[in-house]
């Protein structure tokens, strides 16, 4: 069975090209249409009056010089989303700005305690005194002579000074763990740290309680913010429920290319479906799915006006998961076929390599001479020799594989078509309940035609699949004849694995396009009852508050960040995996001896302090303290106000990274941006006021431009690039705000004009990355490639966990294990794909490490399919009957003691090398797919009958696609002993002689 095959131009039929296009498309060039520029306009709309803010003398005077902030806030979480979530966002930067703001009160108040009344009045009438000098020195007033003297440290007391850092510093070590311990917190971090750094930086300065000192910022953050909800709620807004369905709707149509991709791959077998455009189509499917999950929560608690009540919206999600669960399946059966039979021609060459060592070199067969050693040399030897007991081409009397995909195909166009137009149907009936408002509503008379359409959509295709099934089955049969016959003449001997191999793929195919069909059946049932109650538009309201509390408070759940972060604890395995192993009445770990209460209250405290969060947030203080020390001593508090090192000091704080994931390509990012940024604004500022002081109107007339592109790419742009694209917006407001404010709102300190406010920024920018740097290095150095290697090695754990559950609740009849143990499949292939940007980001990062962006990539996709395998296993646990289970495991030693140790021993070796990178043992128990076909071949236990009526039964299709994943999983343990053995060696070298290998 040939199903793999298929002809590379069929990626140019739109479904196709468009998924394998997505991810470069979805990045700035597929957003022309209606929906996405109505988007954008929410956006830039409150962006664009936020900096004009900045051009209006009355704003300017009331806001201050940091008024280019109502303009950045928007611009750092645009309101390009649901409404509900992004007031959610916006709570998350009041929280931040809010607490800062009391407790740098409360700092100031007991820091300026500290100072007897006595001093204080005695260091103020000097400070007179020194100011009535510079008064007849500099010809300048008293008041702005005295505030000259105090910003470059005249009131300094180091009573002061000690106790304000101690204060801040134990915000910022708290604040900081929250950002670490809650990914949502991260606009209240962002935001609250540079609060509380203007009460770090000035408070020591001043001479008495000053509490608006942080006004200049916390004024147009609010504006901003106040900007950013009445464009959400104003400007085309959208309701959970419109989000989730244009979702569900771009599900459906991706979907479909699963389904075009399998009928020109039966249809046209003589070339072969390219990979790579599979795996994209595979990535565009998973990343729609992740990017809805987070709205279907915010259901419960949403305001909507259309058709459909919420409720009836999240009564799709189990049908429209399960139908791209199927989808995604039938997807990897494909790239399964093109992996062996590349993998097949890969070992058919080392074959004919070493035929011709031997026929070239027959002197060196058996010697330890020869040509250098070839890492998983032996383990290759092994595979050959299983592939041996498959013959190639087919035997006589056994049909032709092509022949058979297109017989194949045959019987399945009309079912496929069917399924086709069936979804086209489903994503009409979605757009039109999606669409409807007080403007444009639905006809009765349309609707019921939508309603007719939908049923005979149903009987078509319920048809379609009844004819699909008894023709597939009745072509295997036929082709299959001589094999049941020969298994008739000899009812004791076992079929050999060829004989069975084309029957196996030919009937696992049968039932992933049958799920495919039955599960769109579902999805158009569910749609059709939605049509038949949704009458009349109305508003619904919230049906519950719970779940936002609950979000808000967890660590799980997505949140509206300002960049994709890699912040997921590289040893810290899946939590989901306990939960379901308490559910299913199994453990996955053995119980060790308890410690005393002292010594586990002592080493809880110590891991609390010395763990990933608390290292950040002392990383975190003292990037702090670097920064702002010069801002309090006498000879540099002058050149740290008139120089804004309080920039440097933010730099530095938002550089920091919880783990080291990426800190390379964030450096590397941030100094990008912030070139393109003074760019941007260099060109927007000459351009606007040439040599001027800052026309208001033309630079009114040029932020409108800029602002649009600034906009577009902060909210189309790909997750990696959001940093930035961010940093770049943050640089632009700034070189334009503080030039502006040169002239029409001059004060000590003033910035500059154009070019010196961008050298200044830019000089600051390199500090503040610098001394990140130089914190982040401690304990250890960053890493990406480090990072990479030990989320793999946890992930392999939780591989082997899942694994364990397997063999536990396989033979159990009571246990149903799908509801439960599908969360432990999702979480860790979305952990997996997490780390997509991250291995391409590996390729610019200068390491040691033996892991590098294309080794890591590979064992990254085999941890997917191994993943994937076991998470199929797991399904068909409670859905394949028990008789089917246990002869499963009785023909291919699923349960075999030693089978089993081997497996789990090969995955803990391969665990271990990720993680420290020490090479492996030459000689391991690979290929365990080996030990599989040798217990097969032994015939142990009953033998599974062959029968035409055997194949007709469903619950045996169910059984060739559990047969089939088993296998590759096994397979795919073995590819990953090859792969890691490449990337770290191979140790304990044994004598070719000794082992009999050429």
């Amino acid at each position: 069975m040939t199903g793999s095959q298929g002809d590379s131009s069929s990626l140019g039929r739109p479904g196709v090209a468009n998924a394998a296009k997505v991810p470069i498309l979805t990045g700035f060039f597929s957003h022309f249409n209606g929906h996405d520029l109505k988007i954008f306009f929410r956006c830039f709309i409150g962006a664009w009056a936020g900096s004009l803010l900045m051009f209006i003398n009355p704003s300017l005077h009331e806001l201050g010089t940091a008024t280019f902030f109502a303009c950045l806030v928007q611009l750092i979480i645009p309101p390009n989303g649901i409404v509900f979530i992004h007031i959610l966002g916006v709570l998350s930067i009041l929280f931040g700005v809010f607490l800062a703001y009391a407790w740098g009160v409360i700092a100031m108040k007991a820091a300026l305690a500290a100072r007897p009344a006595a001093d204080t009045a005695a260091r103020l009438q000097l400070l007179q005194q020194a100011a009535a000098v510079q008064v007849n020195q500099t010809g300048i007033t008293p008041a702005d002579a005295a505030q000259r003297l105090i910003y470059d440290g005249f009131m300094l007391d180091a009573r002061v000074t000690v106790i304000m850092y101690c204060f801040a510093c134990v915000f910022i070590y708290f604040l900081a763990r929250l950002r670490a311990s809650n990914p949502k917190t991260v606009f209240a971090h962002l935001f609250g740290s540079i609060i509380i750094d203007i009460f770090l930086v000035y408070t020591p300065l001043i001479p008495s309680f000053d509490g608006s000192l942080p006004l200049p910022i916390v004024k147009p953050t609010l504006v901003g913010v106040g900007l950013s909800l009445v464009s959400s709620i104003i400007f085309f807004p959208r309701s959970t429920s419109h989000t989730v369905l244009d979702s569900m709707r771009d599900m459906v149509r991706l979907v479909k290319v699963p389904l075009e991709v399998t009928e020109e791959s039966l249809a046209k077998d003589t070339e072969r479906v390219d990979r790579a455009s599979l795996h994209q189509t595979r990535a565009g499917i998973i990343a729609l799915v992740r990017q809805v999950e987070p709205a279907i929560g915010f259901l419960p608690i949403d305001f909507s006006l259309g058709y459909c009540d919420p409720r009836d919206v999240k009564s799709l999600v189990v049908p429209m998961q399960k139908l791209v669960a199927s989808a995604i399946m039938l997807l990897d059966f494909n790239i399964n076929q093109v992996h062996r039979e590349t993998r097949t021609e890969q070992l058919i060459k080392f074959q004919q390599q070493l035929m011709e060592k031997d026929d070239s070199n027959p002197e060196m067969t058996g010697t330890s001479n020869g040509p250098p050693h070839r890492v998983g040399h032996h383990q290759l030897v092994q595979l050959v020799k299983i592939l041996d007991g498959f013959p190639h081409p087919n035997p006589d009397g056994y049909p032709d594989d092509h022949a058979l995909a297109r017989e194949f195909s045959a019987s399945s166009t009309a079912a496929i078509n069917s399924c086709l137009e069936t979804q086209d149907h489903i994503a009409e009936c979605m757009h039109k309940l999606n669409h409807g408002g007080w403007l444009s509503r639905i006809d009765e008379a349309e609707r019921q035609e939508l309603i007719k359409r939908t049923e005979a959509s149903l009987d078509t295709l319920r048809a379609s699949r009844t004819v699909f099934i008894d023709q597939t089955t009745e072509l295997l049969l036929r082709e299959y004849q001589p094999v049941f016959e020969s298994h008739d003449a000899q009812a004791s001997q076992l079929p050999a694995m060829h004989d069975l191999h084309g029957l196996v793929l030919g009937m696992a195919l049968q039932e992933q396009l049958s799920t495919v069909f039955k599960d769109t059946e579902a999805l158009l049932s569910q749609v059709g009852l939605i049509l038949q109650k949704s009458t009349h538009i109305r508003l619904w309201l919230p049906s519950s508050l719970r779940y936002a509390l609950a979000w808000i408070a967890g660590k799980k759940g997505d949140a509206p960040a300002t960049a994709q972060i890699n912040d997921t604890d590289p040893d810290k395995p899946e939590e989901s995996t306990k939960a379901v192993s308490v559910g299913l009445h199994v453990s996955t770990k053995s119980q060790t001896p308890r410690r005393s209460g002292l010594a586990h209250a002592v080493l809880n405290i110590y891991h609390w302090l010395t763990g990933s969060d608390g290292l950040f947030a002392l990383r975190m203080v003292v990037v702090s303290i670097a920064l702002s020390i010069p801002a309090v001593i006498p000879r540099t508090a002058g050149f740290y106000y008139r120089e804004k090192g309080l920039w440097a000091l933010i730099m530095g704080q938002t550089g920091l990274l919880v783990y080291m994931a990426d800190f390379t390509f964030s450096v590397i990012s941030r100094l990008l941006g912030t070139l393109i940024g003074g760019i941007l604004a260099l060109l927007a500022w000459y351009v606007g006021s040439a040599n001027g002081p800052g026309n208001p109107y033309g630079l009114g007339a040029v932020m409108a431009v800029m602002v649009a592109i600034l906009m577009w790419v902060r909210i189309w742009c790909p997750f990696h690039l959001l940093q930035a694209s961010i940093m770049a917006a943050a640089t632009f407001l700034l070189i334009i705000g503080f030039s502006y404010d040169d002239q029409h709102l001059p004060q000590y300190g003033s910035a500059g004009l154009g070019y010196v406010v961008f050298w200044k920024r830019l000089v600051l920018v390199l500090v503040g990355v610098a001394a990140a740097l130089v914190v982040q290095m401690f304990p250890s150095p960053p890493s990406a490639a480090r990072h990479v290697s030990r989320t793999l090695s946890t992930s392999l754990r939780t591989i082997s966990d899942h694994y364990a559950v397997l063999l536990s609740c396989w033979n159990n009849p009571e246990t149903n294990t799908q509801a439960l143990t599908e969360p432990l499949t999702l979480g860790l292939a979305y952990s997996l794909l997490d780390l997509e940007g991250l291995i391409k980001q590996l390729a610019f990062e200068f390491s040691s490490s033996p892991f590098t962006s294309s080794n890591t990539d590979q064992i990254k996709d085999l941890c997917l399919t191994l993943n994937r395998e076991v998470g199929r296993l797991l399904s068909l646990s409670s859905s394949l009957p028990l008789e089917y289970r246990i002869r499963l495991t009785q023909q291919c030693g699923m349960f075999d003691h030693r089978h089993i140790g081997e497996v789990m021993a090969v995955l803990a070796v391969c665990e271990q090398a990720l993680k420290t990178g020490d090479p492996l043992p030459e000689i391991l128990p690979t290929p365990v797919v080996r030990r599989a076909f040798e217990y097969r071949g032994a015939a142990n236990g009953p033998v599974l009958e062959f029968t035409a009526a055997a194949v007709r039964d469903e619950n045996y299709r169910r059984f060739c696609v559990a047969l089939s994943a088993y296998f590759k999983f096994l397979w795919t343990v073995d590819e990953l002993v090859i792969v890691v053995k490449g990337a770290v060696g191979e140790s304990h070298l044994v004598s070719k002689e000794v082992m009999g290998v050429v």
